[in-house]
């Protein structure tokens, strides 16, 4: 039998594949779901690489190979910032504003394919059993 923690992995594994499937089929600029993961998280104002690594919660290593690819694909610029450490800081370009907010789009497209499967009724008792804290702590 499959645990409670293992179906909401699978459930959200499945939903960022077809995400990154989406927009790859539609898309020459193909985009990985660790790159969106990265590229949301520089919108939402996680800038500095530490930050990054904190709120992403892989490794230091694995956030300046998702930077770096983002650079290369001229979704992102860094500058090099100094304060006590020396640190590298990211900011969306033009062109990945332009692509975070078309990628919204799709996301909205993916929560319409959920709630005609599941249905109206249910998805929105889904949305609300979701904002609430699973566990007190």
């Amino acid at each position: 039998m499959i645990d409670f923690i293992e179906l909401l992995y699978r459930q959200h594994k499945h939903l960022r594949q077809m995400a990154e499937m989406m927009w790859n089929e539609n898309n020459d600029l193909h985009i990985t779901s660790s790159e969106w993961f990265v590229l949301k998280n520089i919108y939402e104002g996680y800038v500095t690489v530490p930050e990054l690594v904190k709120q992403l919660d892989i490794s230091k290593q694995g956030v300046h190979k998702f930077v770096t690819s983002l650079q290369e694909k001229e979704l992102i610029t860094t500058e090099l910032i100094k304060g006590s450490k020396v640190q590298k800081m990211a900011h969306l370009t033009e062109k990945g504003i332009i692509i975070f907010n078309e990628s919204k789009k799709m996301e909205l497209e993916i929560e319409k394919m959920v709630r005609d499967t599941i249905g109206d009724k249910e998805y929105e008792m889904l949305l609300e059993m979701l904002k609430k804290p699973l566990l007190k702590i």
